[in-house]
Protein backbone atom coordinates (compact mmCIF):
# COMPACT_ATOMS: atom_id res chain seq x y z
CA UNK A 1 0.00 0.00 0.00
CA UNK A 2 2.68 2.34 -0.86
CA UNK A 3 4.84 3.26 -4.09
CA UNK A 4 5.83 0.41 -6.16
CA UNK A 5 8.56 -1.59 -5.05
CA UNK A 6 12.19 -0.84 -6.27
CA UNK A 7 14.12 -4.06 -7.74
CA UNK A 8 16.52 -5.59 -6.16
CA UNK A 9 14.90 -5.25 -3.19
CA UNK A 10 12.63 -7.85 -0.47
CA UNK A 11 10.31 -5.09 -0.88
CA UNK A 12 7.53 -7.32 -3.16
CA UNK A 13 7.58 -9.70 -0.62
CA UNK A 14 6.07 -6.44 1.59
CA UNK A 15 3.25 -5.31 -0.93
CA UNK A 16 2.30 -8.36 -1.76
CA UNK A 17 -1.70 -10.00 -0.65
CA UNK A 18 -3.09 -12.51 -1.19
CA UNK A 19 -7.19 -11.49 -1.40
CA UNK A 20 -9.33 -14.35 0.51
CA UNK A 21 -12.65 -13.51 -0.03
CA UNK A 22 -15.68 -13.99 1.87
CA UNK A 23 -18.91 -13.81 0.28
CA UNK A 24 -18.74 -16.30 -2.08
CA UNK A 25 -21.81 -15.57 -4.04
CA UNK A 26 -19.24 -15.06 -7.20
CA UNK A 27 -15.74 -15.18 -8.45
CA UNK A 28 -13.70 -12.64 -9.82
CA UNK A 29 -10.81 -12.23 -11.53
CA UNK A 30 -9.60 -8.85 -10.81
CA UNK A 31 -10.44 -6.43 -7.73
CA UNK A 32 -11.96 -4.07 -10.11
CA UNK A 33 -14.55 -6.45 -10.55
CA UNK A 34 -15.07 -7.58 -6.90
CA UNK A 35 -16.93 -4.35 -6.06
CA UNK A 36 -19.28 -5.13 -3.26
CA UNK A 37 -17.31 -8.42 -2.19
CA UNK A 38 -16.13 -8.94 1.41
CA UNK A 39 -12.87 -9.48 1.43
CA UNK A 40 -9.81 -10.45 3.60
CA UNK A 41 -6.28 -9.49 3.00
CA UNK A 42 -2.84 -12.30 3.62
CA UNK A 43 0.17 -10.79 3.48
CA UNK A 44 2.40 -12.87 1.45
CA UNK A 45 5.39 -13.06 3.24
CA UNK A 46 3.04 -13.38 6.62
CA UNK A 47 0.87 -16.97 5.46
CA UNK A 48 -2.09 -17.32 7.46
CA UNK A 49 -2.22 -14.54 9.08
CA UNK A 50 -4.81 -11.62 8.15
CA UNK A 51 -4.75 -7.75 8.00
CA UNK A 52 -7.37 -6.35 10.84
CA UNK A 53 -7.70 -2.55 11.75
CA UNK A 54 -8.07 -1.79 15.49
CA UNK A 55 -10.45 1.13 15.07
CA UNK A 56 -10.89 4.39 13.68
CA UNK A 57 -7.69 6.62 13.18
CA UNK A 58 -5.85 3.51 14.16
CA UNK A 59 -3.15 1.91 12.06
CA UNK A 60 -3.56 -1.51 10.45
CA UNK A 61 -2.30 -4.57 12.17
CA UNK A 62 -1.35 -7.99 11.17
CA UNK A 63 -2.75 -10.91 13.34
CA UNK A 64 -2.80 -14.69 13.49
CA UNK A 65 -6.24 -15.34 14.27
CA UNK A 66 -8.56 -12.01 14.38
CA UNK A 67 -9.92 -10.96 18.31
CA UNK A 68 -13.01 -9.56 16.84
CA UNK A 69 -13.75 -11.37 13.43
CA UNK A 70 -15.76 -8.37 11.37
CA UNK A 71 -12.29 -6.33 11.85
CA UNK A 72 -10.32 -8.45 9.17
CA UNK A 73 -13.28 -7.78 6.71
CA UNK A 74 -13.56 -5.13 4.24
CA UNK A 75 -15.99 -4.61 1.37
CA UNK A 76 -14.10 -4.05 -2.30
CA UNK A 77 -15.98 -0.51 -3.66
CA UNK A 78 -15.09 1.59 -7.14
CA UNK A 79 -11.59 4.04 -6.11
CA UNK A 80 -13.02 6.68 -4.07
CA UNK A 81 -10.65 9.25 -6.46
CA UNK A 82 -13.24 7.95 -9.33
CA UNK A 83 -10.60 6.44 -11.75
CA UNK A 84 -11.37 3.71 -13.10
CA UNK A 85 -8.18 1.18 -12.01
CA UNK A 86 -8.52 2.22 -8.84
CA UNK A 87 -10.46 0.45 -5.59
CA UNK A 88 -11.22 1.54 -2.00
CA UNK A 89 -11.27 -0.70 0.82
CA UNK A 90 -14.06 0.00 3.47
CA UNK A 91 -14.15 -1.46 6.47
CA UNK A 92 -17.30 -4.13 7.09
CA UNK A 93 -18.08 -3.12 10.68
CA UNK A 94 -17.23 0.57 10.33
CA UNK A 95 -19.44 1.78 7.96
CA UNK A 96 -18.15 5.15 5.82
CA UNK A 97 -14.29 4.31 6.92
CA UNK A 98 -11.58 3.55 4.41
CA UNK A 99 -8.08 1.90 4.26
CA UNK A 100 -6.21 5.19 3.96
CA UNK A 101 -2.74 5.10 2.76
CA UNK A 102 -1.57 8.22 5.10
CA UNK A 103 1.57 8.83 2.00
CA UNK A 104 0.50 12.76 2.39
CA UNK A 105 0.74 12.79 6.27
CA UNK A 106 3.23 9.92 6.61
CA UNK A 107 1.55 8.53 9.69
CA UNK A 108 1.13 5.19 8.03
CA UNK A 109 -2.08 2.79 6.32
CA UNK A 110 -4.75 3.39 9.11
CA UNK A 111 -8.37 3.01 9.20
CA UNK A 112 -10.11 6.64 8.46
CA UNK A 113 -13.48 8.20 8.14
CA UNK A 114 -14.90 9.60 5.25
CA UNK A 115 -16.48 13.40 6.11
CA UNK A 116 -17.59 15.43 3.01
CA UNK A 117 -16.09 15.35 -0.39
CA UNK A 118 -12.48 15.46 0.46
CA UNK A 119 -10.62 15.27 -2.54
CA UNK A 120 -6.67 14.64 -0.81
CA UNK A 121 -9.31 11.96 1.43
CA UNK A 122 -10.67 10.17 -1.83
CA UNK A 123 -7.10 9.62 -3.33
CA UNK A 124 -4.94 8.63 -0.30
CA UNK A 125 -8.13 5.58 0.26
CA UNK A 126 -8.01 4.59 -3.41
CA UNK A 127 -5.70 1.94 -4.28
CA UNK A 128 -4.28 0.72 -7.84
CA UNK A 129 -5.17 -2.81 -8.11
CA UNK A 130 -3.32 -5.34 -10.33
CA UNK A 131 -1.45 -8.82 -10.14
CA UNK A 132 0.77 -8.78 -6.90
CA UNK A 133 4.56 -8.29 -7.84
CA UNK A 134 4.93 -11.69 -6.37
CA UNK A 135 3.10 -15.09 -6.37
CA UNK A 136 3.62 -18.83 -4.66
CA UNK A 137 5.90 -21.22 -6.43
CA UNK A 138 4.27 -24.46 -7.68
CA UNK A 139 5.98 -26.20 -4.95
CA UNK A 140 6.17 -23.37 -2.23
CA UNK A 141 5.12 -24.48 1.46
CA UNK A 142 4.12 -22.91 4.84
CA UNK A 143 5.81 -23.75 7.94
CA UNK A 144 3.93 -23.42 10.76
CA UNK A 145 6.42 -21.48 13.60
CA UNK A 146 5.03 -20.51 17.40
CA UNK A 147 4.50 -16.76 16.47
CA UNK A 148 3.88 -16.75 13.20
CA UNK A 149 4.32 -18.89 9.27
CA UNK A 150 6.88 -18.73 7.19
CA UNK A 151 6.41 -19.63 3.04
CA UNK A 152 9.71 -21.76 2.26
CA UNK A 153 9.92 -21.62 -1.89
CA UNK A 154 13.13 -23.14 -3.76
CA UNK A 155 16.01 -20.97 -3.55
CA UNK A 156 16.02 -20.20 -7.55
CA UNK A 157 12.51 -18.80 -7.94
CA UNK A 158 13.60 -15.53 -6.04
CA UNK A 159 14.86 -12.57 -7.85
CA UNK A 160 14.26 -9.59 -5.81
CA UNK A 161 13.87 -10.96 -2.00
CA UNK A 162 16.97 -11.32 0.04
CA UNK A 163 17.26 -14.50 1.63
CA UNK A 164 19.92 -16.65 4.00
CA UNK A 165 21.44 -20.33 2.57
CA UNK A 166 21.85 -22.63 5.20
CA UNK A 167 23.61 -26.08 5.19
CA UNK A 168 23.63 -28.47 7.71
CA UNK A 169 27.59 -29.77 7.64
CA UNK A 170 27.00 -32.63 10.58
CA UNK A 171 26.53 -35.11 7.49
Amino acid sequence: MQKLPEPLTDWALHATFRVIEVTSSTKFTTLINATGTSVMLEPFDHPGMRVIHQGMQQPLAIVGTSPNGSSSVFVVLPGLDGKNETISLESESHNGCFVHSGLRSRRGVKLSCKIGSDATFNQEASFIAKRGISKYNPISFVAKGVNRNFLLEPLFAFRDESYTVCFNIKG
